[in-house]
This record gives C-alpha cells, sequence and structure tokens, in this order.
C-alpha cells in the first residue's frame, strides 16, 4: 500500500494586473527547481492563466482584485492552480483575444481542469513528473489527443 505524500511548493496572493503574470511565472518556476517536470511547459501554463484572471475576472471593478497561485507536488506530479474571485466564467462580448489560452493550457498539461464557482473561476493544471529518461520515459495517455495530434493526424 503506498501513501500519497503532498507539499505545498508555493502560495501566493498576487494583485491582478499584467505585470503579476510574470511575477507568477518566476515564482512558481523557483518553487520547482529541482523537480523534474516540463518547467517551460509550467511556465506557459501558469502565464496564460494568470492573464486570463487579469483580462477577464475584474473587468467590473475600477480596482483589480487578487490572483491566488499555488504549487503543490504530490507523488504523481505537480498541480498548479490559479484562483480569482472575479466574475467566472462568462462570455465577453469586447474580447481582446480570440480566446487560444485554454486551448494552449490543455496541450501543455498533462490534465487542466477549469471551475466557476462562488464569485470566481479557477484553473488547476496538472504535470506529470518526468523519469530518468526526461519527457519522452514519462507514459502517455492513450485515451486522449491534444489539439496539436489531432491536427496532425488530420492531415496524414
Amino acid at each position: 500500500m503506498s501513501t500519497v505524500v503532498e507539499a505545498t511548493l508555493l502560495d501566493v496572493h498576487l494583485p491582478a494586473e499584467p505585470r503579476s503574470a510574470s511575477r507568477a511565472r518566476r515564482a512558481v518556476l523557483e518553487a520547482l527547481s529541482g523537480i523534474a517536470v516540463d518547467k517551460d511547459a509550467v511556465g506557459v501554463v501558469v502565464s496564460e492563466a494568470v492573464t486570463n484572471a487579469v483580462v477577464h475576472a475584474y473587468r467590473d471593478r475600477e480596482q483589480p482584485g487578487l490572483v491566488h497561485v499555488c504549487a503543490s507536488l504530490d507523488d504523481d506530479g505537480i498541480e498548479v492552480a490559479v484562483d480569482d474571485d472575479g466574475l467566472g466564467m462568462r462570455p465577453r462580448i469586447d474580447s481582446p483575444g480570440v480566446g487560444l489560452g485554454l486551448p494552449l493550457m490543455g496541450d501543455l498539461a498533462d490534465r487542466v481542469e477549469v471551475s466557476s464557482r462562488g464569485p470566481g473561476t479557477r484553473i488547476a493544471a496538472f504535470f506529470a513528473l518526468m523519469g530518468a529518461a526526461g519527457p519522452h520515459g514519462r507514459p502517455l495517455a492513450r485515451h486522449t489527443m491534444g489539439r496539436a495530434e489531432r491536427r496532425t493526424a488530420a492531415l496524414v
């Protein structure tokens, strides 16, 4: 019988302003020092999730709210979560983008969960630990394909 051990690596609150995306990314990457995980993928996912909170969560307020960023480690991998207490997942008619952030996060993480709760949204991304062989040594999920694989499969 195995026991899952979980350790909190990072737990910070940042203002929902543009510079917080890079601050959150740096803080998470520093917390992951020495852990065998795809840090490039983690960095992009954290930046995208915080940017979503900055752009969308508090658009109804004059002052920005807070973005909560946490990272934890267990026997299976890393979980990075970004929470806000803003508007939740609501359509935005005046959207400044074409909605590529969530699909990108889904392609880079092993699993992404988005939940709208009370006020606010939570984006939790999971990253498997890498084996001794690096990213090619970790098991691949066979039941789902990422967007890039679907596109490649359609072209072949």
